[in-house]
């Protein structure tokens, strides 16, 4: 199908010269002459590209910018204006302009950057359809990635899921490490049996051991019945050890009998019991210098340790906030019985913005606070907790509008060489830029390869 593309200017020649211009190019053009009659227009259908100008009356560019992306996230847009200002690019580029460009302009230089920014769009909707349908083959709605090096730990678990190799996840706190462990349970062999999960630093270390192996009437004061253990409750299915980085050394070397043998001895029994279960453990700690501080055993490591999966944090992968925001969006307000539909692109950049450090769990639980504490349809700034409005209010204070546009171009460049696995040749062609450009830049900013 034919790109169709809205351009808006307030001067009726500059509509129909762009619009001649580009029809021969091929595109469907619809032009409007104010920002009221744009943003009209984009309520009504949709565009693949959006051309305004910056300059024009009640609603200007900017204005235009801000509704065209609250309808559609990632609809491009390019702001043109006679009024080519430092202070205005950095503007257009702090709400998401996809280019900015100087009147008078050339006709080349239209076509071409017309010709960049849909290629650019073309290829971000193909990768989102190829993650998506990822994404859906693992039969897990709550699992929602876009960044490239999730998908890696997909294609990964596609692989192993269906062996019996035991796993380890590896991560900080609250990077979704129980969502894997879930996600390899249900999409495995053993789905219809069942998912055990077990906090290892969340018992006392007295109680863990008849938690996890049971015990025989008698085995200890108060034990007045047989009790089934957490192992052989997982029989034929998977048991998640999470943080089995904190398990006492004690069982740790019963664990590794466990996997050795596939034998359970419950407490106070001296007749085994035989267990087959899959073991999916996690741990934010650092086991090799556990072990070698004597606090985890090599054997059981390398036990557990058959197919390693390290989960990066949410600050190493910003493609999946805006989408796990939206995701966290429509969860929590079905949830709580409230009508919001979206993200204010201002709240959004503060999202994308901040670092994190409690990962998707901390994201989900300010987006729950935001959708209870919203009073509009689209959730704003002002939604959110003040820590995280008062970093963006530093970060875009400058101390000059240099400064604010090295601090841009490093981030986006920074951010798009991650995206792109540190592909220097598809980086290119994401930022539109040539390869000599690209080399430069990263050479200016200092940004090396992984």
């Amino acid at each position: 199908m034919q790109p169709h593309i809205l351009i808006i200017d307030d001067e009726a020649d500059i509509c129909k010269a762009l619009a001649f211009l580009l029809s021969r190019e091929g595109y469907q053009i619809t032009s409007a002459v104010s920002g009221e009659e744009g943003i009209a227009r984009l309520e009504q259908q949709r565009f693949d590209l959006v051309i305004t100008d910056l300059k024009m009356g009640k609603i200007d560019g900017l204005g235009v910018l801000k509704r065209a992306r609250a309808l559609t996230v990632d609809m491009p847009v390019v702001i043109m204006t006679a009024f080519g200002t430092i202070e205005s690019a950095v503007d257009a580029m702090k709400h998401g302009a996809a280019e900015y460009i100087i009147k008078p302009f050339l006709n080349e230089e239209i076509k071409l950057t017309v010709r960049r920014v849909l290629e650019q769009r073309r290829i971000v909707n193909e990768n989102r359809a190829l993650r998506q349908q990822i994404s859906q083959r693992m039969a897990c709605s709550e699992f929602v990635a876009n960044a490239e090096s999730m998908m890696r730990i997909v294609e990964t678990l596609e692989k192993v899921i269906p062996t019996k190799s035991n796993i380890l996840l590896l991560g900080e706190s609250g990077t979704g490490k129980g969502l894997i462990a879930e996600l390899i349970h249900c999409n495995s062999p053993r789905r219809d049996k069942p998912f055990i999960s077990i906090n290892c630093s969340a018992i006392p270390e007295g109680l863990l051991e008849s938690e996890l192996f049971g015990y025989k009437k008698g085995a200890f004061t108060g034990a007045i019945a047989d009790k089934l253990g957490l192992i052989p409750l997982a029989h034929q299915g998977t048991l998640f050890l999470d943080e089995i980085g904190d398990m006492p050394t004690t069982l740790q070397a019963k664990i590794l009998k466990v996997i050795e043998t596939g034998e359970v001895y419950p407490l106070g029994d001296t007749r085994p019991r035989l267990v087959d279960v899959r073991i999916v453990s996690a741990t934010n700690t650092d086991l090799e210098t556990n072990i070698k501080n004597g606090k985890f055993r090599e054997d059981l490591y390398w036990r557990l340790n058959v197919i390693e999966i390290k989960v990066p944090p949410l600050r190493e992968r910003p493609e999946d906030i805006e989408m796990m925001a939206k995701h966290f969006v429509r969860t929590c307000a079905e949830e709580h019985r409230k009508s919001i539909a979206g993200i204010d692109p201002e709240a959004l950049a503060v999202l994308m913005e901040y670092r994190w450090p409690g990962n998707v769990r901390e994201l989900k639980n300010v987006i729950e606070r935001a959708v209870v504490m919203s009073e509009r349809q689209n959730i704003a700034i002002r939604d959110l907790p003040d820590k995280m409005a008062a970093a963006h209010k530093d970060a875009q204070s400058c101390s000059s509008l240099k400064v604010c546009l090295n601090n841009y171009e490093h981030h986006l460049l920074q951010s798009t060489f991650k995206a792109q696995s540190f592909d220097k040749e598809a980086t290119a062609q994401t930022l539109g830029i040539d390869l000599a450009t690209l080399y430069r830049k990263l050479k200016k900013y200092g940004i090396q390869d992984e």
